[in-house]
């Protein structure tokens, strides 16, 4: 018996091991080729035929093809998905900017520490829902793996994400950040080119730019799980993103009108907004997905 229920453990580590070091914050799985985790001196130009990676120290440019992703698949007894949103849509968005604390860290990593992880952000994207999309703008707080992260047993870390309609995933510097830590991520538009920026405060920001011609018309907060077995891998304290602030290309103020969608019901994700807070909550967390 004992043997059995190694290798059926060390089957499922092994998997997770593999599924997650490409399964990346916007909910799809990419070639490790087209991950790219970024110095802070470097931005991207963008166009559906290909970005060009550019370094500003040195000048150096690498001109890199288009990559296919695919959505992550889900298996027995699990699944790898955005949990819940909340979107706010507009004919163009040129800012967005978000606080919230960093809680406390989820009970469970999965059947065997290291399959499961977490991410919470607020992101921006194109078309008129979140599958549809062509890009995505994302400071993500993420507890575990991802591409960007490739410790298994990572704890609270902040980063500065892109996805470009080119299929290439973008990481910034890894911000390793602790409970009850102030964390505001923001998406400032400037002329073509965007910057996405994952502000800790005194521990840091992680930064990087993107130019090209792409229009955002989605402001979403969302509640990402990747490899979730049990709703204890997700964090138990109510989630409170506040201070939520949306502006168009030209820098007038918008009034964000949320709409709660969600993709897994298992936890009993729920969402209330209160002015300019979004609050994200769950059932009990001893439900088995």
């Amino acid at each position: 018996v004992f043997s059995v229920v190694y290798w059926r453990f060390a089957g499922m580590r092994f998997f997770a091991a593999v599924a997650s070091a490409t399964l990346m914050p916007d909910g799809r799985d990419y070639d490790e080729q087209c991950i790219h985790r970024l110095e802070e001196h470097h931005t991207v130009i963008t166009t559906e035929a290909g970005d060009t990676l550019v370094n500003t120290r040195t000048g150096d440019r690498v001109e890199l093809p288009p990559c296919d992703s695919k959505a992550a698949s889900p298996g027995v007894g699990y699944y790898s998905d955005w949990i819940v949103d909340t979107v706010s849509r507009h004919p163009s968005i040129g800012m967005m900017a978000t606080n919230w604390t960093v809680p406390t860290a989820p009970e469970s990593r999965g059947p065997v520490p290291g399959m499961s992880s977490v991410y919470l952000f607020n992101g921006l994207e194109d078309g008129t829902n979140h599958h549809d999309s062509t890009f995505i703008l994302q400071p993500v707080l993420s507890y575990g793996k991802s591409g960007c992260i490739l410790n298994p047993l990572a704890g609270w870390r902040f980063t500065a994400f892109q996805v470009t309609k080119a299929g290439r995933a973008y990481c910034g510097k890894v911000i390793e950040v602790e409970e009850g830590d102030t964390l505001q991520g923001r998406m400032t538009k400037s002329g073509d080119t965007w910057t996405i920026e994952a502000d800790a405060g005194a521990k840091g920001v992680s930064s990087h730019g993107v130019t090209g011609e792409f229009e955002a018309t989605s402001a979403y907060i969302t509640v990402e799980g990747m490899i979730i077995y049990n709703c204890k891998a997700l964090p138990k304290d109510d989630l409170l993103f506040s201070a939520n602030v949306l502006s168009d290309s030209q820098g007038k103020a918008l009034e964000a009108q949320w709409k709660t969608e969600i993709y897994h019901k298992e936890c009993q994700p729920a969402v209330s907004v209160q002015g300019d807070d979004v609050t994200v909550s769950w059932g009990p967390a001893d439900v088995v997905v």
